[in-house]
């Protein structure tokens, strides 16, 4: 069974992105940071806006000599965070959610790029995401993914 050498945790960096992004932005009061197991028991007319959801999107694992025999690997575990906002004016363009969002994308950036989610992680570092997407309603949902190098290794078999 693999273990990341940072922590007994896989996924530890999702709690810590969170716990980031609520330090540093606590001074916007009605932002919420919310985790995928929030994000799945909204429904979009009772979502609470803003908020940011934090979601683990999976890993890139390198093939060849980086895996030294299927036991250790170096890999990029990916995060998703997605700002959804709201803005029932002027709907057909998307204009009033797209200037809600703008600061609110600018402040997650400079909380999350570069910084290390803990020991054993290489900084966060950001990388292609979804577009934007758009709903009824006045909501917008704004994805920035990041990846941070990991290095796992399996329990010795020998």
């Amino acid at each position: 069974m693999s273990q990341a050498l940072h922590h007994a945790d896989y996924l530890v960096a999702g709690g810590r992105i969170i716990q980031r992004l609520e330090d540093l932005l606590e001074d916007l009061e009605e932002l919420k940071v919310l985790s995928a197991a929030d994000l799945a028991e909204v429904a979009e007319q009772a979502q609470h806006t803003p908020a940011v959801f934090v979601l683990y999107a999976g890993d890139v694992v390198p093939g060849g000599a980086a895996t030294d025999q299927g036991d250790y690997h170096v890999l990029r575990q990916r995060w998703l965070v997605v700002l959804a906002v709201r803005s029932p004016r002027k709907q057909m363009g998307g204009q009033s959610v797209r200037d809600a969002a703008g600061p609110i994308l600018s402040r997650t950036l400079q909380a999350l790029s570069g910084w290390r989610p803990g020991p054993g992680f290489g900084p966060l570092v950001r990388v292609n995401a979804p577009a934007p997407a758009y709903r009824r309603g006045g909501y917008g949902y704004f994805p920035l993914q990041f990846e941070a190098v990991l290095a796992t290794q399996a329990a010795s078999v020998d």
